[in-house]
């Protein structure tokens, strides 16, 4: 047996409804494990050389871990790890392991990139190397952990293919399980000429793997048999001719997919059916620049705010762009019946080349990570009207490309009313939060949140470990 900690599909949904139910909740949840709190550490991850796009004037050494601090979310460096180019990072479901990924083409000689694993001390925050595996493929883009914690799952964006590896007890990677190769090219031919992976995500029930590839202008999903770590194709969506899908987020009612496209600067909005991972009609594709803007487009990064009700994106300044939201972070607000989206705004204050940003635990904070700025920038998110506000936290940051967060508590593999194995019945998981002090409103929230998630056919076997 196993003493590694094993989160079930069951856990990671409740978890996921007990984050949404705080933020509706609009106070701190009680200290119950799987709530969301305050972050009290970072992770950033950076191009140590030839970043993609430029870089500052300053040269990183791998990954910078941070303390968060409570009330204010300043950042302060308390380590820093050598690495390679370790541009994305991602955190395991209980938050004891991080893993990133070394965007190189020439691990041990070989034409392949790496990820590396790391323990994380939950007292400090600071990083241990456990090992590194072959990617497989070469210049890995980005990765996802999945929900019970047993795989990685990557995008190689030069290999042009999705790659698992499978996650041991003690943290460690082993050698791949799975290495799907893509296919197809588009009409741009400086940058479609083959398939690009840029981003794999999960969607909110867990079940399923949403992937972008910029090189063909597809979007897929992809179920992973967490038995065998085999990837089966599900379904795809083709984007407009030379958009360039680059990163997705689920909107959390898992009735929608956003796709932030590079090349052509939009975002657009797929209907999603969470029971079968089938993508649907477009909804809606909306410019991230005003109709004005002159010169390249270039967009980077895209997330979903807990509450459902906005949406966020990057822009990238290209040499032959003039217009100030070239270089932003834009805002939308989200028709909560169609999922439509309508702009806020761009925020452009101390913004420079945000190839990704990250919203806080609570989702108070914004954290954008300047690439060609070396520098990460904390705007606040107004919650009624989504507005971003510059807190005037700067903090520097050599070549910063991604960033997560560790809570003060880890996740723990049981919740209460579930006992220690998670194994009583969700029905029962409302009251025990109840007891627990939870609010009528986060309780409210997180009836509704259950109803959703019984409509998408999420309720399994109860020993059914996925």
């Amino acid at each position: 047996m196993s003493d590694r900690p094993v989160v079930t599909r069951r856990q990671f949904v409740v978890g996921s409804a007990l984050g949404v139910a705080g933020l509706a909740a609009g106070a701190a949840l009680p200290a119950v494990a799987g709530a969301v709190g305050e972050a009290q550490f970072a992770y950033v991850g950076t191009y140590t050389s030839n970043p993609p796009g430029g870089g500052g004037t300053l040269t990183a050494a791998g990954i910078y871990v941070f303390r968060v601090a409570a009330g204010s979310g300043a950042l302060t460096p308390i380590q820093t790890v050598p690495s390679a180019n370790p541009s994305f990072v991602a955190l395991d479901p209980t938050q004891r392991f991080l893993y990133a990924v070394n965007e190189i083409d020439n691990y041990q000689g070989q034409q392949a990139g790496s990820v590396e694993a790391y323990a994380i001390d939950p007292a400090t925050g600071m990083l241990t190397l456990l090992n590194r595996q072959s990617s497989v493929g070469t210049i890995p883009a980005h990765l996802a952990v999945d929900p019970t914690g047993r795989y990685v799952v990557l995008a190689n964006y030069v290999g042009g293919d999705f790659v698992v590896l499978p996650i041991g007890a003690d943290g460690r990677l082993g050698p791949a399980t799975d290495d799907v190769k893509d296919s197809g090219k588009g009409p741009n031919t400086a940058r479609q000429e083959a398939p690009h992976p840029h981003c794999v995500t999960f969607d909110p029930a867990g079940r399923y793997i949403a992937t972008a590839d910029l090189g063909n202008d597809k979007v897929q999903v992809f179920r992973l048999d967490t038995a065998t770590g085999k990837l089966a194709r599900v379904s795809e969506a083709t984007m407009a001719a030379g958009a360039g899908p680059r990163h997705l987020a689920f909107h959390p009612n898992a009735r929608i997919l956003y796709v932030i496209s590079e090349l052509n600067a939009t975002i657009t909005a797929l209907a999603y059916d969470a029971a079968s991972g089938k993508l649907g009609a477009e909804i809606q594709s909306i410019s991230t620049v005003p109709a004005t803007f002159t010169g390249t487009k270039s967009t980077a990064e895209i997330a979903v705010h807990p509450s459902g009700k906005f949406v966020y994106g990057s822009n990238r300044r290209q040499p032959d762009a003039t217009a100030p939201e070239a270089d932003a972070i834009v805002g939308f607000t989200v028709d909560q019946a169609s999922g439509k989206l309508t702009l806020i705004g761009h925020a452009t204050q101390n913004i420079k080349y945000p190839r990704n940003f990250a919203l806080d635990p609570t989702a108070t904070w914004l954290y954008a990570c300047n690439q060609r700025g070396d520098s990460i920038v904390q705007f606040r998110i107004d919650p009624a009207t989504g507005q971003l506000s510059p807190t005037g936290q700067v903090t520097q940051t050599p070549t910063p490309v991604s960033l997560v967060f560790r809570t003060a508590a880890a996740v723990a593999p049981g919740l209460p009313g579930t006992g220690a194995g998670g194994g009583a019945r969700r029905d029962g998981t409302l009251g025990a939060l109840a007891a627990a002090g939870l609010g009528a409103a986060a309780l409210a929230a997180l009836a509704r949140r259950k109803t959703a998630l019984a409509a998408q056919d999420v309720a399994l076997s109860e020993d059914d470990p996925r």
